[in-house]
């Protein structure tokens, strides 16, 4: 055999090992995944927590996924992005886990099995230079595990869908009954379970996929009802009686966890001056070794956004602009478990908080979030208008306040020797008689967090689920929850720095081009002399 022949016929060998070695590898992956994740906190990795949930299944798993094909972004790549993240779950499930894959869009038998399982049709509308269509798709997926059922009724983004699984697996896994959150009435706080703006409506769906909501009445004969696992207490508008006072000052001491976001400073949004808020609970929070200050946080860099009348020609219009009185915190303690993995929190109006030197006896407690060193509070403001925050104002103090703050003990009671404050009379005008015998002077060990701000709660779900899974001591999913895939909040330049960038940015290119002449310049200079 010449040559020739021998290269021609090893070329062929070559290639067919190839082909061969190709296909041996799509067969041998066609079920195992690989992949490289190079995030920094691995956001694209299964949790450990997801993983140790889908070990646990003792019992065949059918995730059912119910989506229309053919959708156009931002929907395109939905249904392989959840495919790939069941894929990796059935991974760790131990042949257990079995994944079905249907569109049931225009076919009745299909459509109205999906609706058994929870998933409803969604309105679709898209349009572009040439289309324009509005239809009914799926976009769900239902877990079945024996005789109970999870569903994801439409999976419109994606960021956070490891946690929706890993919650829907966790339930169907759980034996226990469903913690209850009590929220407090009748002192104009806002109404957790009837409340319609788009921020609380937000907050009570992702409440409610976890916990029950109940309000709870305070200043009555009953108090907290037993059943209740833990309390918020959101920004109350008119002074707490005693009797209310007391009411939560027991829950506290028989251990129930306790969430009071209090905001001293209200705006007024026609007049656009602020207006005081007394709730009356200084004298307790001061007993628990917490103060918030009559005072308002101001951060001219790190701000969210308002809306504002804004003169443009002859019409007065509302226009979005950045806020020095919504700042944007992103001083979050790293060794909390509620906050360390989130970017940043808006603060509005917030007040600052002092901590009691010392704390009382048994009591620790631990900084959650602070404003930048850039920021200043200021005391006895008389406007809210924009404008008048441009500048440090005369008085304000600069440095770093804390705004959200965790305390962790037991604690004596407010009224250990005081009277049991009596509760409100009936509609006859009857006061009902109480028993000395049944005040608790010294509390469990427990949980206190206290806020400057009321806003603030519906204006950060993603910590008030947190915060609701570490008062509840259920902190299983908070880390996978963190990891929604989100674009971080830029960190915004100094003045200074500012100006730096704006000059490289104007001379940088034509200096590096002068460099680069330069160096070519001298290089031909010297093989010309040489």
């Amino acid at each position: 055999m010449d040559l020739r022949r021998a290269l021609l016929l090893n070329s062929w060998i070559q290639l067919f090992l190839v082909m061969l070695i190709v296909a041996l590898v799509n067969i041998w992956s066609s079920d195992r995944f690989f992949r490289m994740d190079l995030t920094e906190d691995r956001r694209y990795t299964l949790d450990l927590v997801t993983r140790s949930l889908m070990t646990k299944l003792d019992k065949p798993l059918y995730a059912k996924v119910y989506f229309t094909k053919g959708l156009q972004a931002p929907y395109n790549n939905h249904e392989q992005i959840l495919i790939d993240k069941l894929e990796e779950m059935r991974a760790y499930s131990r042949g257990l886990m079995e994944i079905q894959v249907t569109d049931p869009t225009n076919l009745l038998e299909l459509e109205e099995e999906a609706q058994r399982f929870g998933i409803q049709s969604i309105q679709y509308r898209y349009q572009s230079a040439n289309v324009s269509e509005l239809k009914k798709v799926y976009m769900g997926v239902a877990l079945v595990y024996g005789d109970r059922q999870q569903s994801l009724p439409a999976i419109s983004r994606t960021s956070s869908l490891e946690y929706e699984l890993a919650r829907a697996v966790r339930a169907l896994l759980s034996e226990e009954s469903r913690k209850k959150i009590g929220f407090t009435t009748g002192h104009g706080e806002p109404d957790l379970l009837g409340g319609q703006s788009p921020p609380l409506k937000l907050l009570r769906s992702r409440l409610q996929e976890e916990h029950d909501l109940q309000p709870v009445e305070l200043g009555g004969v009953d108090g907290v009802p037993n059943d209740i696992d833990a309390l918020f207490v959101i920004g109350p508008q008119v002074p707490l009686s005693d009797r209310a006072l007391y009411q939560v000052d027991q829950y506290l001491m028989r251990g129930g966890p306790t969430a009071v976001f209090v905001t001293n400073t209200k705006p007024d949004m026609r007049t656009l001056r602020p207006q005081t808020v007394y709730h009356g609970l200084e004298a307790i929070l001061g007993h628990y070794g917490v103060q918030v200050n009559r005072d308002v946080v101001v951060d001219r860099t790190r701000n969210g956004m308002m809306r504002f009348p804004v003169r443009q020609g002859q019409d007065i219009r509302q226009v979005q602009i950045n806020y020095p009185l919504i700042p944007r915190v992103m001083e979050l303690s790293q060794e909390s478990v509620v906050v360390k993995d989130l970017d940043s929190m808006l603060f509005p109006f917030v007040s600052s908080i002092d901590l009691a030197d010392p704390m009382p006896p048994d009591v620790t407690a631990e900084i959650l979030a602070s404003s930048s060193d850039s920021s200043g509070r200021i005391k006895g403001i008389r406007t809210i208008d924009p404008g008048a925050f441009q500048v440090v104002a005369p008085g304000e103090e600069r440095g770093e306040w804390p705004v959200l703050v965790a305390l962790n003990g037991a604690w004596s009671s407010y009224f250990a020797n005081q009277e049991i404050p009596d509760p409100a009379a009936d509609e006859f005008g009857n006061v009902a008689s109480t028993d000395p015998a049944s005040k608790l002077r010294m509390g469990s060990q427990t949980r206190l967090i206290v806020s400057g701000s009321a806003d603030f709660v519906a204006n950060n779900v993603p910590f008030m689920l947190n915060l609701a899974d570490w008062m509840l001591q259920d902190s299983s999913l908070i880390s996978i929850r963190s990891k929604s895939v989100q674009i971080p909040a830029l960190e915004p330049f100094e003045p200074e720095q500012a100006r730096l960038m704006k000059g490289i940015n104007l001379l940088g290119g034509a200096l590096l081009l002068l460099l680069v002449g330069g160096v070519r310049w001298g290089i031909r200079r010297r093989g010309e002399a040489s």
